[in-house]
């Protein structure tokens, strides 16, 4: 079978216009993607379920790695916010899901305040679709 001409034209403008709502979908870190309130929430929380492994200056203490720094920030380049949320969730190992996933939004949130990503005017979503679409990116020089 052979496309003519306008098929071609008319399948070439559905492919561009996919690709660009699928990019449009995509939302990076650096555009704002939780509040200063809620990176205050997810302080409190890390301070009080976190800190005892990953330390006060979130650099890690021991066998728990740090939540900063150039090793976090290439581990999770790339990687979309829902796969943090995640990690967060299932935190600490030998006791899994101490916080809810809410309250691992707002550590999330405090993460990406404490590496230096600018906050914004809407809150970062608990929803594992929303945050499946969100792409982490360190924040630049």
């Amino acid at each position: 079978m052979r496309l003519r001409p306008t098929d071609a034209i008319v399948a070439g403008c559905v492919l561009l216009a996919s690709s660009t709502l699928l990019a449009e979908r995509q939302q990076s870190i650096s555009s704002g993607v939780y509040t200063t309130e809620q990176a205050a929430a997810g302080e409190a929380i890390y301070y009080d379920r976190c800190a005892e492994c990953h330390g006060d200056d979130l650099r890690g203490i021991e066998r728990a790695p740090a939540l900063v720094g150039s090793q976090f920030l290439d581990a999770w380049k790339g990687k979309p916010l829902r796969d943090l949320l995640e990690q967060i969730e299932n935190m600490p190992p030998d006791e899994p899901a101490v916080v809810s996933t809410a309250e691992a939004a707002d550590v999330l949130a405090f993460l990406l305040y404490a590496i230096g990503i600018p906050s914004g005017s809407t809150a970062l979503p608990a929803d594992r679709v929303q945050l499946g679409e969100i792409t982490f990116e360190p924040p630049k020089p």
